[in-house]
């Protein structure tokens, strides 16, 4: 069976599987389902643990004598393992196919790994996880779900904040939820359960948040101005290759156009939308709507010119780099729906 990150707790709290596969990129989340799910083996009897870290040289008999041994004696077991990615080997498949196929009674397992693949899911050994054991598929959480997240945090922590708060410390941590998870022991230390503003944020919470140009044109997609530049902000301090946020931003701007021809022409969408995650589809066509009427020349005149600048071509071309960081924010906006010209 799946089950959700914020479930896993609920889930603990009537049974304990005989298999946990965790898999995901987001640390905090991972760390903390893998904890629940060591807790309550404990506490079920299953005191031992064995930490098992994956590499090139690993010794996958050690399932071979998990799923054999079964002691009359000691203790129940954990066996933690952790993989650095979910495509186990030859060697390592037939292992974990065969422990699954016969689970020992005295031990739980426990596999951590990345993000699952396509390759992955299909595997026979993770399809046998979801049918004896649990799967939990940890995702990142998109400004929405980690402003949720974090006003849930904080009210867990004692804290009382604002809705502008709740904004504000949202976007000095977004993409960093353990950074989030410091700021808000910060927070309950200086402040308890005092009233929380904005302001007293500012005054104490660094900048933590990190971004990808791919969270750029999500804030492009739903318009909001002000993540824009924040996100901008980030990248520049991260010292951003200009080419890649170029290339991201052309590529968003070529997909605007090419979704407006379509839709004037009458033609399907579909082909357009399977290039892109299924979150971004709906804002994605809302922003065709609001770019139907958009002069595309300026926009295309703009991007080609940046690209120039990046590469320090053209007689057009400011040699000050702050210029492209500008003009970069200029088109950001423009494909936001902020009028320029």
């Amino acid at each position: 069976m799946q089950v959700r990150a914020e479930q896993i707790e609920e889930h603990l709290r009537h049974t304990l599987a005989p298999v946990y596969l965790i898999s995901g990129d987001e640390p905090l989340q991972v760390m903390e389902t893998a904890d629940a799910i060591r807790k309550v083996a404990a506490a079920r009897g299953f005191s031992e643990r064995d930490v098992l870290s994956v590499d090139a040289q690993f010794d996958w008999n050690v399932l071979y004598d998990a799923a054999g041994a079964l002691s009359l004696f000691a203790d129940k077991k954990l066996l933690d393992v952790r993989m650095q990615t979910c495509k186990a080997g030859l060697s390592g498949t037939k292992a974990l196919q065969h422990y699954l196929d016969y689970l020992p009674s005295d031990k739980v397992l426990l596999l951590q790994t990345g993000k699952l693949d396509k390759a992955c899911k299909s595997a026979a050994w993770v399809k046998k996880v979801e049918q004896v054991g649990v799967m939990v598929q940890v995702w990142e959480l998109n400004a929405a779900q980690t402003q949720a997240w974090i006003a849930k945090r904080m009210r867990h922590a004692g804290l009382q904040p604002d809705t502008e708060a709740v904004r504000y410390l949202t976007e000095r941590v977004e993409g960093n939820l353990l950074a989030a998870v410091q700021e808000i022991g910060k927070l309950a230390l200086l402040f308890g359960r005092q009233p929380v503003s904005a302001a007293d944020i500012m005054n104490v919470v660094a900048d933590s948040s990190r971004f990808s140009v791919f969270d750029l044109a999500d804030a492009i997609l739903t318009q909001d101005m002000r993540r824009i530049r924040h996100i901008m902000q980030v990248l520049q301090e991260e010292d951003t290759a200009p080419p890649l946020l170029l290339w991201a931003l052309a590529d968003l701007l070529r997909q605007l156009y090419s979704g407006c021809e379509s839709l004037r022409s009458g033609a399907s969408l579909q082909p357009l939308l399977m290039r892109m995650p299924k979150p971004r589809q709906d804002t994605f066509q809302k922003a065709l709507r609001r770019m139907m009427g958009v002069d595309w020349t300026p926009l295309f005149s703009l991007a080609a010119r940046l690209d120039r600048h990046s590469k320090g071509v053209g007689q057009d071309v400011s040699r000050h780099s702050q210029r492209l960081w500008d003009d970069m924010l200029e088109l950001a906006m423009a494909l936001a729906g902020k009028s320029l010209w």
